[in-house]
């Protein structure tokens, strides 16, 4: 009888085993097919992928404050041909204008799902990219999406493959099984072109041909701010109303060249896109008294040699008591620029510095100290002028307006 009993146990024992095991694989594998995600299932679902009459259209706009037409246009140009040779093939810039402030791309590039020792699944995207030069701005957008996949036929295109009509459920709360990978990778694969394009207008890298960032920080370099554009407008033909049609399905070929005459849809142009939940509006950081209106030739002493992050360090104080303030060092340097006889300072915080304090905080100052000085050479009282909310686990650019200048 006994050994009845401990047989008896030792199955059970066994048989459970076997259903903790059954319960807890597909939770694991279920982890798995998100661990190389960006972000949470929720970042991806409606208003991730914006359509232009039907059509797949990601567009970003970019605010750079001070920043000349053709110095935007010369900075995009350089970005986007280094970015075109790093995929080493036949990715270049089609088209570029200078006059126009147009630049655009046939680009290729290879989006990872996910990479074992076992198993490597990827399809090459071929993409068109665009990008509209402005004073103070530039619109870039990634459009034209179609998708080489291995032992397949026929190129996918966006619009069958990561809408929100097919990649979504019904009720638009989960992504559909079977597409969730192509519009989770495609939205970080924008994401990470839109970043890479931020830095190098800011000055903050540059990637060139063998993959290596150069630094290309200049103390005359301004920074930017970057908002969302979701497109929803009709894409219309120069020379008619009609919309550009797009033919389905296409076969496997040679991405076609970027006709110039394919009008840009700007930021002025369109309207943003309607989503089934409200978007959080980013207002301008509030301060207690309006923005001093300088003349041009204010702080004529201030100029772009007497703040040289890459010859010291910023260190940010919040707070005028001496023994109850917070200072922060500006890890990712910092610039000076102007912009209709206002002048600014730009400070950077690298993605794991805290910036909660700068955020709320109404005033300022920056402090410059050369590299081996004890003592600042140059102090600025500025007003929070900032109008991007920082990213958690990103860079993050603060702009003060100046009010006052100290020289040491």
């Amino acid at each position: 009888m006994r050994i009845n009993n401990q047989f008896n146990m030792k199955n059970f024992i066994i048989t459970l085993c076997f259903a903790t095991m059954a319960f807890i694989m597909p939770q694991q594998i279920s982890a798995q097919k998100n661990e190389n995600a960006h972000h949470e299932d929720s970042y991806y679902l409606v208003g991730a992928v914006p359509e232009v009459n039907g059509r797949v259209v990601f567009s970003k706009e970019f605010s750079i404050v001070g920043m000349s037409k053709d110095e935007v246009f010369d900075k995009t140009q350089e970005w986007m041909n280094a970015r075109m040779k790093q995929n080493g093939n036949k990715s270049k810039v089609a088209y570029a204008n200078k006059e126009k402030g147009q630049v655009a791309a046939n680009g290729e590039e290879y989006i990872v799902f996910s990479n074992s020792a076992l198993a490597l699944d990827r399809t090459k995207v071929i993409y068109q990219m665009i990008a509209n030069c402005d004073d103070g701005k530039c619109v870039l957008q990634i459009r034209n999406l179609r998708y080489d996949y291995p032992n397949e036929k026929d190129l996918y295109v966006a619009e069958d493959w990561i809408t929100d009509d097919i990649a979504l459920t019904k009720d638009k709360s989960r992504l559909a099984r079977g597409f969730a990978k192509w519009r989770r990778k495609t939205v970080d694969f924008v994401d990470d072109m839109n970043e890479s394009l931020q830095k190098a207008l800011s000055g903050f890298t540059i990637v060139h041909n063998d993959g290596n960032p150069e630094e290309t920080r200049k103390s005359d370099v301004v920074s930017i701010v970057s908002s969302q554009v979701n497109a929803t407008e009709s894409i219309k033909s120069a020379e008619a109303e009609k919309p550009v049609e797009v033919v389905k399905p296409i076969t496997k070929a040679a991405a076609p060249a970027i006709n110039p005459a394919i009008p840009i849809v700007t930021a002025d142009n369109v309207k943003p896109a309607e989503v089934e939940k409200p978007v959080e509006v980013v207002k301008p950081a509030e301060v207690e008294k309006p923005i001093v209106t300088t003349p041009s030739e204010a702080f004529p002493e201030l100029t772009s040699d007497k703040v040289q992050a890459s010859n010291g360090k910023l260190v940010i104080i919040i707070g005028d008591d001496e023994f109850n303030r917070t200072t922060l060092t500006a890890n990712a340097g910092g610039y000076l620029s102007s912009s209709n006889g206002l002048k600014f300072i730009n400070t950077i915080l690298t993605p794991e510095q805290s910036y909660q304090a700068l955020e709320q905080a109404k005033e300022y100052k920056v402090a410059f100290y050369p590299n081996g000085a004890n003592k600042p050479s140059v102090v600025l009282k500025c007003l929070n002028a900032t109008k991007e909310k920082p990213v958690q686990g990103r860079a993050n650019i603060f702009i003060g307006q100046i009010t006052s200048v100290e020289l040491q």
